[in-house]
């Protein structure tokens, strides 16, 4: 009978593909997030421990891959251990020497294939310098899961009412917006790569928005803000006091002066994490280019933030004002931002625990700051061409999300008016 178990060969991990003395290996490397050190490996588990970074989701990756070979040995228990080895032809194959690379795919293996497109459009992904190749591996495993035939689903098939099957498939599971944005980019890879066989025409005007299960859902739906009184409190905690069963209390400093920040400066947590001393200019302004938009932003440096960055001055190797980011270690990493999502991770989890002690309605999250920044400022009587070039957003975007009736204040004050409008 056909064995399969996920071993360390040669100083990486593969999954073992036996019978009796033959032995067959299929690199798993490439499905790994965070480049998580072998030591802590369960060999008898054949799972990572919770030290490693990323575990949880290495783990899952990691057995939902054995689960696509250990479904097709139970499904054809006629095959043989190499039939079962190269009845997939993965991203890398293993055959005891080298991995296969990118350049020994010939056409033929996917000018009609979608799974195999989509496999070599995961590893030209991979191989490009801080690309982040995770969303069309989760696509290639979610199909071969759930799309009936994917995986000898040719082009030449999509037609409009295919595109409607998939798109009802991934209505029906989590993260639909996810998998549809990346479905739709790899058929406008494959309609532009001359190789394949196809072109968008054969989708119509099929789009995916169309079948979202929370296409109106959303609508309506406003960003999470701290009330007056919540932002008060928060501002007013005492760091020493705070979550007091976290033993790290310079980190929780860190995280309370990261959010402090946050509200100061509109910043998403992904532009505070980066900013740098050299950003700051001579007019006592911020600026830096946003991450999602890409736009440029400047805000004034208050005295909030001046004595935030006095404090952590210094202290960063690389000129980041927060001592957090390590461009060396950084280089190390496969996964993309790997040093900020894993901040951003613990970030929110001791948010949580803060909204908590605070008793909000909600979950306390980094994002949160940003969303009460645009608030206060709209509150304030700001204009909102102002506040959407300070936040490196558009005005319609602040009228859509925030510009509304949600506010207590904007609320008391129009009741007020309406009541003196008598005289």
């Amino acid at each position: 009978m056909v064995r399969l178990k996920i071993i360390i060969r040669s100083g990486a991990l593969v999954l073992r593909i036996s019978e009796n003395k033959d032995r067959f290996y299929k690199s798993v490397e490439y499905l790994l997030k965070g480049a998580p050190d072998l030591k802590h490996w369960k060999a008898d588990k054949e799972q990572f421990s919770g030290y490693a970074p990323f575990h949880e989701e290495n783990n899952k990756a990691l057995a939902d891959f054995k689960q696509i070979y250990w479904k097709l040995v139970k499904e054809h228990p006629e095959l043989t251990a190499r039939q079962i080895s190269d009845y997939y032809k993965n991203e890398r194959r293993h055959t005891g020497t080298d991995p296969v690379e990118l350049s020994d795919w010939t056409v033929e293996d996917y000018k009609n294939s979608v799974a195999k497109y989509l496999e070599v459009v995961t590893l030209r992904e991979k191989a490009k310098a801080g690309c982040n190749f995770e969303g069309y591996y989760k696509l290639l495993q979610k199909c071969r899961k759930e799309v009936p035939g994917f995986e000898v689903m040719p082009f030449s098939t999509l037609d409009y009412n295919k595109m409607v099957q998939i798109a009802n498939i991934f209505a029906k599971g989590k993260a639909y917006l996810h998998h549809s944005k990346k479905f739709r980019a790899l058929l406008g890879k494959a309609s532009k790569d001359k190789d394949v066989l196809f072109s968008l025409s054969q989708i119509g005007e099929f789009k995916f928005v169309d079948y979202n299960p929370d296409r109106y859902a959303i609508e309506g739906r406003t960003p999470d803000v701290l009330s007056a009184e919540e932002l008060k409190a928060f501002l007013n905690l005492s760091v020493e006091d705070i979550t007091p069963k976290y033993k790290d209390r310079r980190m929780v400093e860190i995280y309370y002066d990261f959010c402090v920040f946050m509200f100061h400066s509109f910043f998403a947590p992904c532009d505070v994490i980066k900013a740098k001393w050299r950003d700051i200019t001579r007019k006592g302004t911020i600026a830096v280019r946003r991450k999602k938009t890409h736009r440029p932003v400047e805000v004034p440096v208050t005295p909030v933030m001046r004595h935030i960055i006095d404090k952590y001055k210094g202290q960063s190797k690389d000129g980041y004002i927060f001592p957090i980011m390590d461009d060396e270690k950084e280089k190390k990493y496969t996964t993309k931002d790997y040093t900020f999502k894993k901040f951003r991770e613990f970030l929110n989890k001791w948010l949580k625990a803060v909204g908590k002690e605070l008793n909000l309605c909600f979950d306390l999250y980094a994002y949160v700051f940003r969303h009460t920044a645009i608030t206060v400022a709209i509150d304030h009587g700001l204009s909102v061409s102002y506040i959407a070039n300070a936040a490196g957003t558009s005005v319609e975007m602040i009228q859509q999300h925030y510009y509304n009736g949600e506010s207590q204040q904007n609320r008391d004050k129009l009741t007020e008016a309406f009541m003196n409008a008598g005289g």
